[in-house]
This record gives C-alpha cells, structure tokens and sequence, in this order.
C-alpha cells in the first residue's frame, strides 16, 4: 500500500489535470468534426448531389459517436468544476470539503460516474466498428469484444448504482463497488487490446501484400492505430494499479479516464482526416484489404477508391531532320520511324 495523499489536494490536482485534457480533447473535437463532415460531403456530393448531404453525415457512425464523446465528456468536466465550487464556496467549516469529496453518494459523484461509463462504452463500441469493417465485416472476429462490450456496460451500470448506496465513511476500495470497477476496468483493456491487436496485424497483413506488388507501405496507419491505443492502455493502466495499490491517486486516474477516452479516439479521426495515412493508401489492393483505410477515416464504401485502366496503344512517331554538308554543298534529309 503506497503512502495515502490527502484526498482534498488530489481532488484540486485533478481538476487542474482535467481541464487541461479537456481542453486538447475540445480542440481534437472540433478539428476531426470538421475534417470527417468534410471528407463526408464531397463523397456524398459527387454520389448523390446536395440534397442527400445533411442527413448522410448525420449517418456517420464516427461523427455520431464524437458528438456523443463530446456531450459525455464536457458533462463530465462540468460536474467536476461544479462540485469544486460545492466543496469549498459553499461549505460552512474548513472540514466540509474532506467530508464532501469522501462522500460518493453525492448526486454530482453518480452523475459523473455516469457520463464517465457513457464514455467508455462509446469509445469500445467505435473500435469494435473499426475492427469490423477492418476484417471485411467479418462478425465472428467482433464475437469477444462485443461480450467484454456488454460486460462494461453492466459493471458500469452496478458501479452507478453502488455509489448511490453508498455510506459515508466507507473506504471506495473496500465498499461494493470495488469489484465492480475493477471489472469494469479489466473490461474495457480487454476490449481495447484485443481490437487493436487485431487491427493492427489486419494491416500489417495487408502491408505485407502490397509491399510484395511494389506499392507504399501501410506503416503510417498501423503507427496511428498503435500510438492512439498506446495513450488509453497507459492511463487505465495506471488508474488500475493506483486502485489496487489503495492511493488516493486512482481519484486522478478515474476522473481524468473520460478525457483520455475521448483524445485516444479523437487522435484518429484528426490524423486520418489530415491525410497523414492516406498517402499510404494502395489503390490495387481488394475490398477487403481497402476497407482497412476506409474504416479508419469513417466510410462506409467498401470500394472508396477506384483507379481507371486505359489500354496502351502503339504510338508512331516520325522525326526529321536535315544534315548539311559543308564539302559537296548539297543537303540530304534523313527521316526515321521510331515506335513507343
């Protein structure tokens, strides 16, 4: 058990660590909002013209997910900032925050824990689609996380209600609620390691075929899926050892896992949508392997590029030229055929 730190001073560090996450997931937001409505609209534009624009956008499984990330997520940060002001503008004694922050009953504390979970399950459930449409809407390769899938949004929905029963005075890491988060927190691993291990080696395979034709390698997308899944397993990580280790730390672990979430999927959609993994995108490869670059960027079009073949015909070309002589005085005009 590591040396406990008063629970007041990590509350007031995670706010500050919050709403710096919050404020990198807000930018990532409204820059991969832009970049994927963008990138939607001229598809559906040329496919369909302009009536058909809104309302396909709206359809976009990443762009509905973001909004719902979003929502979550800023809920979430208000609520902190809320029961900031609670524990110390509004209390009557120098003792009132202490009681309040030990206090998970709170109605502020369920209703974050809440949008917390929200935002768990949005993020799972989008790397599960991306896994999906990766393996060529395989269903049996999406079997294991979607059950982890519902496994966290059970034990997320046991952690809510736990809360709300809880007793003041009872230490988090002994109450009800502790097996429940430490499910909770095994689940959403699962889930994470598990889709993007298998994304990853679906590229790599694809890598390794396309490489052999002599097109451009797919490492920049593999190095995306690996680096965002990286940023997520590393916060939960360190939240779960801070929980198991009884440090007060797990606050700042648990509070902050919603931004987190958010940037990890955000982080995506932004670097797609710039272009960064396109450049790699090998035009001869199938359906199957192009949808890996499709499901990143959020399409759904199983053939989303499309190369014309021209057959080459014979050109002739005639090439004249004069040759003088200085000796004879005369000129002789020599002409060749050549065929390319």
């Amino acid at each position: 058990m590591t040396p406990n730190i008063p629970l007041v001073s990590v509350s007031l560090a995670t706010i500050c660590v919050e709403s710096c996450l919050y404020g990198i997931f807000l930018v990532l937001f409204v820059f991969s909002t832009y970049l994927l409505s963008t990138h939607k609209l001229t598809e559906v534009e040329r496919a369909h013209g302009n009536g058909q624009k809104l309302s396909s956008t709206l359809r976009n499984p990443l762009i509905v997910s973001s909004f719902v990330l979003f929502i979550s997520v800023t809920a979430h940060w208000l609520i902190d900032c809320v029961r900031l002001f609670k524990a110390f503008v509004n209390s009557p004694s120098g003792d009132a925050p202490l009681a309040f922050f030990a206090d998970l009953s709170q109605e502020t504390e369920v209703a974050k824990t809440g949008f917390l979970i929200v935002s768990l399950l949005a993020g799972d459930a989008m790397i599960i689609y991306r896994l999906w449409v990766v393996w060529g809407y395989n269903k049996a390769i999406i079997i294991f996380p979607i059950c982890s899938f519902i496994g966290l949004a059970i034990c997320g929905t046991g952690i809510t209600v736990q809360f709300s029963m809880y007793q003041p005075g009872q230490p988090v890491f002994l109450s009800e609620a502790g097996r429940w988060i430490t499910s909770d927190t095994v689940f959403t691993l699962c889930t994470n390691l598990y889709s993007s291990v298998g994304i990853s080696w679906r590229i790599w395979r694809i890598n390794r075929s396309v490489r052999s034709i002599g097109s451009r390698n797919l490492s920049s997308i593999l190095g995306i899926i690996v680096e965002s899944a990286f940023v997520y397993t590393a916060w939960t990580t360190f939240f779960f050892a801070t929980y198991q280790s009884q440090s007060n730390l797990q606050f700042i672990g648990i509070d902050c896992l919603s931004a987190m979430s958010g940037i990890s999927f955000m982080l995506i959609n932004v670097r797609v949508g710039l272009g960064w993994a396109q450049q790699s995108t090998v035009a001869s490869v199938n359906s199957a392997n192009s949808g890996s670059q499709n499901a990143i960027v959020g399409g759904r079009d199983r053939t989303p590029f499309k190369t014309n073949n021209y057959p080459l015909r014979p050109l002739a070309i005639n090439i004249e030229h004069a040759v003088s002589n200085d000796h004879d005085y005369d000129s002789s005009s020599k002409s060749s055929k050549q065929i390319v």
